[in-house]
């Protein structure tokens, strides 16, 4: 069976960019007579709040869309354990060193100039990944802090994405946007990269819908569940929400409250249905003439 997940991050309240990737993932599942399951990213305690979770949960069901684990949703920060074994089979082979640079280094080192740009990328050679182990364990010893980082092959990946098509790089060491990645931070904090992959392998997960954003993060995902055992998830990107300035959606942007679920559906007094069609004529699925559709007749929707 088709399983497919959402996976918001509890850092604010759920705008329409975040409806609109909770419903075309949504539709891609149902229409496959799927399982859709609800995953809080909660991993950053500092940004992460129970309340944005109330409200997320509340506003996907004001939406329509129910998900198949409830009461049962799976929250990242209950998992470190699955993160530190994976963490620990990818060091066995061979994959992970520590980095001892900060961001400012780190952003040093991708301004400079390094060879050839391909898509606009400089390859980042980062030098941690030439430290051995003793000399690693020694600067630990002095109490330097590190981050963990996964070293990306010099080797081609290519996907198929539902939406966008035929995804390939020639080398993920040297077309990976940043360089290697890293999977837990110096502060102990599990990173978005490893967390992802040992969710989605372990949930079962295999259609991933989400932002294009993320269109790269998909190649790095599928070499981390792949090096697990793993079998990696289709991949079904969407485009981002703009909002009327032509600037994405963020929650660390400040957010505009009359683009928010929670104040549509609060203070506004709108249908539904009348999000669903707004969110259908952003995803291309209606033309803009639609104000208002259920979510039946959206199942017979194609994008």
């Amino acid at each position: 069976m088709l399983v497919g997940r959402y996976a918001p991050s509890p850092t604010g309240l759920m705008h329409y960019g975040n409806a609109m990737a909770a419903l075309a993932s949504w539709l891609d599942v149902r229409r496959e007579g799927g399982r859709w399951l609800l995953r809080i990213e909660d991993l950053d305690r500092e940004r992460c709040h129970p309340q944005y979770v109330d409200s997320l949960m509340e506003d996907l069901r004001w939406l329509g869309l129910e998900w198949d684990n409830q009461g049962s949703e799976v929250f990242q920060s209950e998992r470190s354990e699955l993160y530190r074994d994976a963490l620990t089979k990818l060091d066995r082979q061979g994959l992970i060193y520590r980095c001892f640079c900060t961001r400012a280094q780190m952003a040093s080192i991708s301004s400079a100039p390094q060879g050839e740009q391909r898509y606009g990328v400089q390859p980042v050679v980062n030098p941690c990944r030439t430290l051995t182990k003793e000399e690693a364990e020694r600067r630990l010893l002095r109490g330097e802090r590190a981050s963990c980082r996964l070293i990306l092959p010099d080797e081609p990946d290519s996907y198929y994405d539902c939406r966008y098509g035929l995804q390939s790089i020639g080398s993920m060491s040297k077309m990976i946007q940043g360089g290697d990645p890293i999977l837990q931070r110096s502060d102990g904090m599990w990173a978005y990269q490893l967390a992802v992959s040992v969710d989605d392998m372990a949930m079962g997960v295999t259609l991933v819908t989400r932002g294009m954003d993320l269109l790269e993060s998909a190649h790095i995902q599928r070499f981390i569940i792949g090096r697990l055992g793993g079998e990696p998830p289709r991949y079904s990107h969407i485009p981002l929400y703009m909002g009327a300035d032509g600037v994405r959606l963020a929650k660390r942007n400040g957010g505009n409250d009359n683009l928010t679920v929670s104040y549509t559906r609060n203070v506004r007094g709108i249908k539904p249905g009348n999000v669903l069609a707004h969110l259908a004529v952003k995803l291309g699925l209606l033309p803009d003439t639609e104000t208002y559709i259920t979510l039946n007749e959206l199942l017979d929707t194609t994008l």
